[in-house]
């Protein structure tokens, strides 16, 4: 008989989450990326035959999206993409402002050095792929998302850490459709570094306002340039 025990095996966490999330993890992230886009709709059949699954983890998955805002799921008849719109992206990206802003605050007392390395290491990296020719789009939205999860993370309050997760999942779309707004990058390299800077000092005010500044940044240049197209488009 074997002695091993469960601390002797290295075990992968995305193999122990159930299939329901690992299914809308896969059409939550082609939806971020646009590859399916709003207002497709995706019928159960269609999508259990394309995944390979049952459609019980399916509707699930379904169920799981919908509350996330990322479809409207109607029983028997599958899910809808939802739209995107100037009025969402306004709410959402406010919402995203507020929670940051308190995220910051909590995590400026809790934060560790290590997590500030890791940080720095992160903006790093980020600001080697926006200087590449040939940028990774999907590798500098992640490590974007992930530097600010880990401000997130750090403010040690997981119901806000969640939420934050979330709503950052849904400004995605976003990004990921208006690719012309890359050129903000640099700046929001910038922020980062004014954010580490903030931390290192225990600056909560200081913290909380960059981190705002950041998210309202971002939220302007988009929502104008929204509102141009929307007007551009209404005089064709």
């Amino acid at each position: 008989m074997s002695d091993k025990t469960l601390s002797d095996y290295q075990f992968d966490i995305e193999d122990l989450k159930p299939l329901r999330d690992k299914i809308a993890s896969i059409i939550r992230n082609s939806i971020i990326q646009s590859k399916i886009k709003p207002g497709e709709r995706l019928t159960e059949s269609e999508a259990s035959g394309i995944l390979g699954v049952s459609r019980t983890p399916l509707r699930e998955a379904f169920f799981l999206l919908h509350a996330e805002g990322f479809v409207k799921f109607t029983p028997r008849r599958g899910a809808i993409v939802s739209e995107i719109s100037l009025n969402d992206a306004e709410e959402t990206y406010t919402i995203k402002s507020a929670l940051e802003g308190l995220a910051v605050r909590l995590a400026v007392d809790r934060i560790t050095d290590d997590i500030i390395e890791q940080l720095v290491e992160i903006n790093d990296q980020l600001e080697e792929q926006v200087s590449k020719k040939d940028k990774d789009i999907k590798l500098i939205f992640d490590l974007n998302a992930k530097f600010h999860q880990m401000i997130s993370d750090a403010s040690q309050n997981k119901k806000l850490s969640d939420m934050l997760l979330l709503v950052r999942q849904q400004t995605q779309r976003y990004n990921y459709i208006y690719l012309s707004l890359l050129s903000r990058l640099e700046n929001s390299i910038s922020d980062h570094t004014d954010i580490i800077n903030a931390l290192k000092k225990r600056d909560a005010d200081k913290a909380e306002k960059v981190v705002k500044r950041h998210s309202e940044s971002a939220q302007k240049i988009l929502c104008d340039y929204m509102r141009k197209k929307e007007r551009k488009n209404n005089h064709e």
